[in-house]
């Protein structure tokens, strides 16, 4: 069985957060970047019916897509240039719960990229941002756009936290820019 298969199945299989609406297949969108950007939590009507990042059902790109895209043109790429997945697996209606399912989550995370030749990893806000580094963040304007060390298995990689690219939230596009144009050191 292939990796893939049996993450999809833990996925499926695991009841950690309740009965939440899990992604229907491995949530990978697959890129060939260095690095991989990291979300929340799939949205009940975005990718988890498109199977694609940042599209609705409709195959159109979402808002925050739109954002993200302008952030990636500014550095040579776009959405389906990149390794993309979420940090929660299920569709997190009530934001309260998103640390909770964050940690429970994680080592399904681990494992997706651990899979990947990816060296950064980018999480979009605050959420993923705790579960992959550890620690309990009081204010995320802190760490965005500042390198940290972590290990995860044997590999060693750059978590690189952004805001989230929410055409609501006023930092999305125009705090981010600097992080990106960092991000494309890395391409070369």
């Amino acid at each position: 069985m292939k990796e893939d298969n049996k993450l999809q199945k833990e996925i499926n299989n695991c009841s950690l957060c309740g009965d939440l609406q899990k992604l229907t297949e491995n949530s990978i969108q697959i890129g060939a970047t260095p690095f991989i950007i990291i979300g929340e939590s799939p949205a009940k009507d975005g990718w988890i019916i498109s199977k694609r990042a940042f599209y609705n059902k409709e195959n159109k790109l979402q808002a925050s897509g739109k954002v993200l895209e302008k952030l990636l043109n500014n550095i040579g790429l776009s959405i389906n240039d990149i390794y993309f997945t979420e940090c929660c697996k299920c569709i997190i209606e009530d934001r309260k719960q998103l640390d909770k399912c964050s940690q429970n989550c994680l080592p399904i995370l681990h494992k997706q990229i651990n899979q990947l030749p990816c060296e950064i990893l980018v999480p979009m806000g605050k959420h993923p941002t705790q579960a992959l580094l550890g620690i309990k963040i009081k204010k995320f304007a802190d760490c965005v756009g500042k390198e940290f060390d972590i290990k995860i298995s044997d590999r060693k990689y750059i978590v690189l936290p952004i805001y989230h690219p929410s055409p609501l939230n006023p930092k999305g596009y125009k705090d981010n820019v600097p992080i990106f144009n960092k991000l494309k050191t890395y391409l070369k």
